[in-house]
C-alpha cells in the first residue's frame, strides 16, 4: 500500500469497490475515446475478471472517493504478450475525469515500478494506443522509452484495427535466464525461529491493510474475540516449513496446526506466505505440496484452510491447486468474507 502526499492511498481493490472501480474504468475511457461498443465497455467493467488474472490497484481519498485505478500482473505471470519473463506489464491505468491533474495517473505509475523493485522485475511494459497522447507524455517524463520491436497492428474489437504502441522501462540490469525450473529447498524449523518470524511480518504488513478497515471502531470485547479468533498458538502448530532458494535465502513459509473445530479434528494450513520475488515460479505450489506431504505421513484425510475474500491471488491459487470451496468452519463463522477450502489427500 502506497500514500501519496499524506491524502491519497494506492491500495488494492476491496470486493465491495468492484462495481465502482469498472464505471471508473470506463468513464476514464469514454472521455478520451469517445464512442465505444458495448462489448468493450463490458470488459472495463468486469473488474471480477481482471481481479482472477493479476491484482487492481486503486488510488482513493480519505473519504473513499475512487480517484484512479490501474491492473497489475501478479509475479512471473504476465496479462499480455507484451511482456517478457523477467518483466512486470500493466494495462488499464485509469483516472477519473474530475481527479485529473493531481497527479493520480503518475502516482499509480510509479507505484507499478515500486511493485516491480520489490518482486527482483527488470523492466516494467505495457501496450497502449496511438490516441492515448496524455498517457504518452507521463510515460516518457517518467523515463519510460518506446519498444518498437513490440508494437504492430491489432485488432481491438470487431471491426476496430489500431497501431499499438509499446513501452518499457528498465528497473534493473537483466538477469541470465536458467534454465529449467529453480529447485526449491524445504526446511523444517520450530515456529518461532527468527527466520519465520521474519517472514510472517512480511505476511503482515502486506495483508493487514486489505482488512485494516473491517475492524477499525470496533467495541473492544469484538476486537478482543477477532484477535483470538485470527491468533495462531505455537502449541497448536504440527509443522513449520520455510522454501529457500538456491542461494539458501528463505523466500515461503507455510505451517499446520492441530485445529478442533465443529465437533472434529483437522489439519489446518496456517500462514502461508511467499516473497514477491518468488512469486509465479513454483515456490508456492511446492511449499503446498510439502505441507500435503507432511499431511499423510501424519495420517490425514484431508487439509482445510482459510483464507479472505480480499487474496484473490491466494484463492486462484487454491483453485488451481485442487482445493475446494467448504461452509465457513470453526471459529471464523461470524466473519462472512472469509473463504474456506479443503484438499482431500
Amino acid at each position: 500500500m502506497t500514500t501519496i502526499a499524506t491524502t491519497v492511498t494506492i491500495r488494492l481493490v476491496r470486493t465491495e469497490e468492484y462495481e465502482r472501480t469498472g464505471e471508473l474504468t470506463v468513464r476514464a475511457y469514454a472521455h478520451d475515446y469517445g464512442d465505444l461498443s458495448d462489448g468493450y465497455l463490458s470488459s472495463l467493467r468486469d473488474v471480477a475478471a481482471r481481479v482472477r488474472q493479476g491484482d487492481v490497484w486503486v488510488a482513493v481519498d480519505p473519504d473513499g472517493t475512487l480517484l484512479g485505478t490501474v491492473w497489475v500482473s501478479r509475479p512471473n505471470r504476465a496479462l499480455a504478450d507484451v511482456a517478457r519473463p523477467g518483466e512486470t506489464d500493466f494495462r488499464q491505468l485509469a483516472v477519473a475525469p474530475e481527479a485529473r491533474g493531481r497527479g493520480i495517473g503518475e502516482a499509480l505509475t510509479r507505484h507499478v515500478l515500486d511493485l516491480a523493485r520489490e518482486r527482483g522485475s527488470h523492466r516494467v511494459v505495457m501496450n497502449s494506443g496511438p490516441e492515448m497522447t496524455g498517457a504518452h507524455a507521463l510515460y516518457r517524463k517518467l523515463g519510460f522509452r518506446r519498444l518498437t520491436e513490440r508494437e504492430g497492428r491489432i485488432e481491438v474489437e470487431p471491426g476496430r484495427v489500431i497501431d499499438l504502441l509499446a513501452f518499457g522501462y528498465d528497473v534493473a540490469p537483466a538477469a541470465a535466464l536458467g534454465a529449467g525450473q529453480p529447485i526449491w529447498t524445504f526446511e523444517h524449523v520450530a515456529y518461532d525461529d527468527p527466520r519465520a518470524d521474519t517472514l510472517r511480518a512480511e505476511m503482515d504488513r502486506e495483508v493487514g491493510p486489505r482488512y485494516a478497515d473491517r475492524f477499525e471502531d470496533v467495541d473492544p470485547a469484538e476486537a478482543e474475540r477477532s484477535a483470538r479468533t485470527f491468533a495462531v498458538d505455537p502449541a497448536s502448530i504440527v509443522a513449520t516449513v520455510l522454501v529457500t532458494d538456491a542461494a539458501g535465502d528463505p523466500v515461503g513459509h507455510a505451517a499446520l496446526r492441530d485445529l478442533a473445530h465443529d465437533g472434529i479434528r483437522d489439519l489446518e494450513i496456517k500462514r502461508v506466505y511467499v516473497h514477491p520475488r518468488a512469486r509465479g515460479v513454483g515456490a508456492s505450489r511446492a511449499l503446498l505440496g510439502e505441507l500435503e506431504r507432511l499431511a499423510r505421513v501424519r495420517g490425514a484425510a484431508r487439509l482445510i484452510l482459510q483464507t479472505g475474500d480480499r487474496q484473490q491471488d491466494a484463492v486462484a491459487l487454491y483453485e488451481k491447486l485442487g482445493y475446494t470451496r467448504i461452509p465457513i468452519y470453526e471459529p471464523y463463522t461470524a466473519y462472512a468474507f472469509s473463504h474456506c477450502f479443503e484438499k482431500h489427500l
